[in-house]
């Protein structure tokens, strides 16, 4: 079964996400890799802890991946925005 437009918060996906090719639900290892793909680095481990609501089916839990989008969004959203570089001295000893 895939996404169609209607049964999608289009807010929630990545701009490039093509809701063609994209399943509608997925289990904790292919969530890893598209929210890897799509917003940043998270083993299937991670997802573990991760509020994820869906179906037990030969043994693996399946959940929506609107539902895994929309937490990892949240997440990129939440996160602060900090600045890298080289350290600069804050006094002179």
């Amino acid at each position: 079964m895939r996404y169609s437009p209607t049964q999608v918060n289009l807010a929630t996906l990545p701009a490039d996400a093509d809701l063609k090719v994209l399943p509608k639900y997925v289990d904790r290892q292919r969530a890893a890799a598209l929210v890897t793909h799509y917003f940043f680095g998270v083993s299937a481990r991670s997802l573990e802890r991760w509020p994820l609501a869906g179906k037990v089916i030969n043994g693996r839990l399946i959940v929506p991946l609107a539902d895994v989008f929309r937490i990892a969004r949240e997440r990129m959203d939440a996160a602060p925005a900090i600045k890298s570089g080289p350290a600069t001295a804050s006094r002179a000893d």
